[in-house]
């Protein structure tokens, strides 16, 4: 593959084989954070680039770019199909049919989806990388910086490492990893998550990097699931985390501010669509032909793919294909969209699966696996073609020339293509599966919740048994004006959603990270005046907590490779 690829610096060896291993950590990390807490704040690929390049034949920012783009490449691939996967499984009772999730069944879904979307936006790149990308300007600016001032923010993020394996070691040896404070009288009392609080460095520190702000919203939907479990469960310390986000007080508030959330973000965002779609006649007879030729060939693709499995029905892969068609003029669009937004403001909001199972529903007649596979399909194929953007972006301002990007990306697809896949295979099958108090799957929960809603409603026309009428209105009023809350306060980076969130995380994970809230608090209180100082400040806590975040996830990823080996020995 690499010799085929005509490698060139920055394109090396090292950087590449860099790239893979940090995808492979940081994916492993991104997905255990994903499947607990739905969320994977994470941050340090750049000083983990720096520490390898550095004693290699020193720290080049070009080569680092190259690192940072496969193991992000790798990660979004990895992430992209878990949601409507994770949902099959969530969401198994209301399927026609049962799908059997193989391992070759995902890594064809993430192949067809990921490498088509690396060109489906390519030929558009030169008008969009003129935009302010205010993301990832910062850090492209941080990663030249490193060639000068590396060695400062590289041991932060050392003594973090080294910290954080240390502790999580004997955390997770000793089995004190997790403390249910509600069995040190009662030790017959089963653990619970209610109760627990998992005395962890990662996910202390991952309140440091949704903010104070976006911790104290998150925390709220805690409490309110805390109520619920205590008042209305009656604090039954046998109900599991599935079962819980099926009452009704919790799912008919979660799943309507999901939605409303993502009808106010697309209003929000329509002056910006409209000049997409306006901008779209600009471009060359080539680029369109390009670009058409991409979405033209996904539904070939994945038609001819999953055929090739063998798992699934002729008649199951004819509704797949159909919603891809359908979803087709949608996802350009809105990536179109998606990217605009992303390079003017730095926050970017998706309406593909929004209009495409509204626009499926009223049209075609399918089942409910068939949107899943179909939407796992269509969210990498879209989220590549978003991220192919801005990775471009990024190596523009240090100096990588495009087509060097494209290669590095295409390495990390085929890298996530297979690493996500086996891990999600190895923890579904092996270590507890989808659903359970260990793997919850919160925002899968959300998306799968989502698309259920729309779908019994449209085909079925009625409701879900877990809606109450009365409190998805409440939740649509609700979420209405915290929406107007956050923009009167100039605080555009909160969301209805992570409130959302916390109500269907497992408490017991987010409890501590309060640690990294009241840091990030600490810091903007006391440096508020001074923004260079704050600036210094931050950028020392962003390299300690993201070293700990790694530590902890290094840690982690050996002990599970441990308990799975035996397993993998027995298939």
């Amino acid at each position: 593959m690499m010799r085929g690829m005509n490698l060139e610096y920055p394109l090396t060896k090292r950087a590449i084989i860099s790239g893979i291993v940090l995808g492979i950590l940081f994916t492993f990390i991104a997905i255990y954070l994903y499947l607990k807490v739905g969320i994977t704040a994470l941050g340090g690929i750049f000083l983990l680039g720096y520490l390898i390049l550095a004693p290699t034949g020193g720290y080049d920012a070009r080569e680092n770019a190259i690192i940072i783009t496969i193991t992000g490449a790798t990660m979004l691939v990895s992430l992209g199909f878990i949601d409507p996967i994770a949902s099959l499984f969530l969401y198994k009772d209301y399927l026609s049919t049962q799908v059997t999730i193989s391992l070759p069944l995902l890594i064809t879904i993430l192949l067809s989806g990921s490498i088509l979307g690396i060109f489906v936006l390519y030929p558009m790149y030169k008008e969009f990388i003129k935009l302010r990308w205010p993301m990832v300007t910062p850090m492209a600016y941080i990663v030249k910086v490193l060639e000068e001032k590396g060695a400062k923010e590289l041991s932060y993020a050392i003594k973090g490492m080294l910290f954080s394996g240390g502790i999580s070691s004997v955390l997770l040896l000793t089995d004190n990893y997790q403390v249910d404070l509600a069995r040190i009288n009662n030790n017959s009392r089963p653990k619970n998550v209610f109760t627990s609080i998992n005395i962890s460095p990662l996910f202390a520190s991952l309140g440091f990097f949704i903010s104070f702000m976006g911790y104290i919203v998150l925390i709220t939907g805690i409490i309110y699931s805390f109520l619920v479990w205590f008042f209305i469960e009656n604090a039954n310390p046998y109900i599991s985390i599935q079962e819980h986000f099926f009452n009704p007080y919790i799912y008919s508030v979660a799943i309507p501010m999901m939605i409303t959330t993502a009808v106010l973000t697309l209003i929000e965002y329509s002056k910006s669509l409209r000049k997409s779609i306006r901008d779209l006649h600009g471009e060359s007879s080539l680029s369109k032909m390009s670009i058409m030729l991409s979405l033209v060939i996904l539904p070939i693709a994945s038609y001819a793919m999953l055929n090739i499995t063998g798992h699934l029905s002729s008649a199951l892969i004819t509704q797949i294909i159909e919603i891809i068609i359908v979803a087709l003029p949608i996802i350009f669009i809105s990536s179109i969209f998606a990217v605009r937004a992303a390079g003017e403001t730095g926050f970017s909001s998706s309406f593909t699966l929004d209009a495409t199972l509204i626009i499926t529903l009223l049209l075609v007649n399918v089942s409910l696996e068939a949107i899943f596979l179909a939407f796992a399909i269509i969210s990498v194929f879209e989220s590549t073609a978003i991220s192919v953007i801005r990775r471009i972006k990024f190596g523009e301002i240090i100096g990588v020339k495009a087509t060097s990007i494209i290669k590095a990306v295409i390495i990390g697809c085929i890298t996530g293509s297979i690493i996500g896949p086996l891990l999600f295979w190895l923890i579904n099958s092996y270590l507890g599966g989808i659903g359970s108090n260990m793997w919850p799957a919160p925002f899968s929960k959300l998306l799968g919740g989502y698309v259920l809603l729309f779908y019994v409603g449209i085909k079925e026309h009625k409701l879900p048994p877990m809606v109450m009428p009365n409190l998805l209105i409440t939740s649509v009023v609700l979420t209405v004006l915290l929406w107007m809350i956050f923009r009167k306060l100039k605080m555009k980076q909160l969301s209805p959603i992570l409130l959302a969130m916390g109500m269907i995380v497992p408490p017991s994970f987010l409890w501590i990270g309060a640690v990294g809230a009241f840091i990030d608090y600490y810091l903007s209180k006391k440096f508020r005046h001074d923004p260079t100082k704050y600036g210094t400040e931050r950028s020392k806590w962003n390299a300690l907590l993201a070293g700990i975040m790694s530590g902890e996830g290094i840690v982690i990823l050996i002990l599970t490779l441990i308990s799975i080996i035996p397993l993998l020995m027995m298939i």
